[in-house]
C-alpha cells in the first residue's frame, strides 16, 4: 500500500524484484521526450541589444501549440552580455552555451546598458527569406554570431528533470581538449547551422538535443556540496540507489521498509534524506511517477487502460481510474482522447 494520503492508495501488482541500477536521467529524459530544432542564426554588431519573450509568448513564436520549450543560444564568434531578471548579467564568449529550461525572457547585449529591441520584431523579417532565418541587427561594429533554438519538451504530469533545473544553465568549451564531447558537438552544431546540406535540419535537431543532455551531465558534475533538489539525488548514496530501484521496477509493491533494505539503509534515514533532498515521502514520489508513466501510455495510445494499469502497478483498472482522476483530474479515458486530439490538431 503506498503511503501518500491523498494522491495514491491503492495496492499495486506485484512483478518480479527489480533490476540491481538504472540509469535514472536516461529513463526520466525517454519520457519526457525532448525533440530539438535550431531555428535561426543571429549576426549582431556593436553596439547592439536584444530581448527575447518569456514562455508566454516563445510557443506562439517559435512551434505553435507547444507548452514548453527551452530556448538555448550557442556563441560561434565574438562575445556578449546576458541579463535574465534582476541577476547580475552573464558574460559570454566563444563557444559558450546558455540554456534557459523555462523559457524566461532575457537580454543579449554587447552592452548591458543599453535598450533592447524585440526579436520578435527581428524575426519576423528574418522568416520572409529562404532557408535558415538570420536576424541582423546593430550599428555596424565588431559582430557577434549566434546559433538560437529551442528544445520542445511534452507536457507532463510530473516532470522531475524539468522542475529541477535552474533558470538558466551556462557551459563554456573554449579551450576544452578537441575529444570533449561537449566541444566537439558544438563544433559540429556551429558547423551545419552555416551549411546547406541535405538533412541538415535533421541533423541540428539532434544536435541540440545531444548538446542539452551534454550540458546537463556538466551542470549535475558541477553541483556543490549540500546541493538538494531531483539532481543532486541522483548522486546521493542512499536516494540514488532508492530512486534506481523505483524506476527499475516502478510496478513494484514498495514500501519504505523494503527500498531501505535494498539500499543497506534505516527507513527513519532513507525518509530523511528523501525529504531534504526532494522534499517529499518515497511513496509519494513513487505515485507519481508511476501515473507519469501510465500517462506517457494513454498518449501513445497503443494500449487499453486495463493493461496500463497493470503495466503501472494497479491491481485492477477502477483502482487505477481513482488514482489517475485525483491527480489528473479526469479519467485516464477522457484525459486520452483530449492529449489525442490536441496532439492532432498541432499536426
Amino acid at each position: 500500500m503506498l503511503e501518500s494520503p491523498g494522491v495514491l492508495a491503492e495496492t499495486p501488482t506485484t512483478p518480479g524484484p527489480a533490476p540491481a541500477s538504472l540509469d535514472v536521467l536516461s529513463d526520466v529524459l525517454r519520457v519526457v521526450r525532448l525533440s530539438g530544432a535550431v531555428l535561426f542564426r543571429c549576426e549582431f554588431s556593436v553596439p547592439w541589444a536584444v530581448f527575447t519573450p518569456g514562455s508566454a509568448e516563445l510557443p506562439r513564436l517559435l512551434l505553435p501549440g507547444a507548452k514548453q520549450l527551452m530556448l538555448f543560444h550557442l556563441v560561434a564568434e565574438g562575445r556578449c552580455w546576458i541579463g535574465l531578471g534582476g541577476r547580475e548579467p552573464l558574460q559570454l564568449e566563444t563557444g559558450d552555451i546558455v540554456v534557459f529550461p523555462y523559457g524566461d525572457a532575457h537580454v543579449i547585449s554587447s552592452d548591458p546598458a543599453l535598450e533592447p529591441v524585440p526579436l520578435t520584431s527581428l524575426l519576423g523579417v528574418a522568416m520572409q527569406g529562404q532557408g535558415m532565418p538570420v536576424c541582423v541587427t546593430g550599428g555596424g561594429g565588431g559582430v557577434t554570431r549566434f546559433v538560437c533554438g529551442f528544445l520542445h519538451c511534452d507536457e507532463l504530469l510530473f516532470n522531475p528533470l524539468c522542475k529541477a533545473l535552474p533558470p538558466v544553465i551556462h557551459a563554456r568549451t573554449e579551450g576544452e581538449p578537441a575529444m570533449s564531447f561537449l566541444a566537439a558537438t558544438v563544433r559540429q552544431t556551429i558547423s551545419e547551422a552555416g551549411a546547406a546540406q541535405p538533412g541538415n535540419t535533421c541533423l541540428l535537431s539532434r544536435l541540440s538535443e545531444l548538446m542539452f543532455i551534454a550540458v546537463l551531465r556538466r551542470h549535475i558534475a558541477g553541483l556543490p556540496p549540500g546541493a538538494v533538489g531531483w539532481l543532486a539525488a541522483l548522486s546521493d548514496p542512499v536516494v540514488g540507489r532508492a530512486l534506481q530501484l523505483m524506476h527499475a521496477n516502478p510496478a513494484y509493491p514498495w514500501t519504505v521498509d523494503g527500498l531501505a533494505r535494498k539500499c543497506g539503509t534505516s527507513r527513519s534515514l532513507l525518509a530523511a534524506r528523501f525529504k531534504a533532498l526532494l522534499g517529499q515521502p518515497p511513496m509519494r514520489y513513487l505515485a507519481c511517477w508511476r501515473l507519469q508513466l501510465a500517462a506517457e501510455m494513454l498518449r501513445d495510445g497503443a494500449h487499453g487502460i486495463a493493461a496500463i494499469a497493470a503495466r503501472t502497478g494497479y491491481d485492477s483498472e477502477p483502482a487505477f481510474n481513482r488514482a489517475f482522476k485525483r491527480y489528473a483530474g479526469e479519467p485516464p479515458a477522457a484525459w486520452r482522447a483530449k492529449t489525442l486530439a490536441m496532439t492532432a490538431g498541432r499536426r
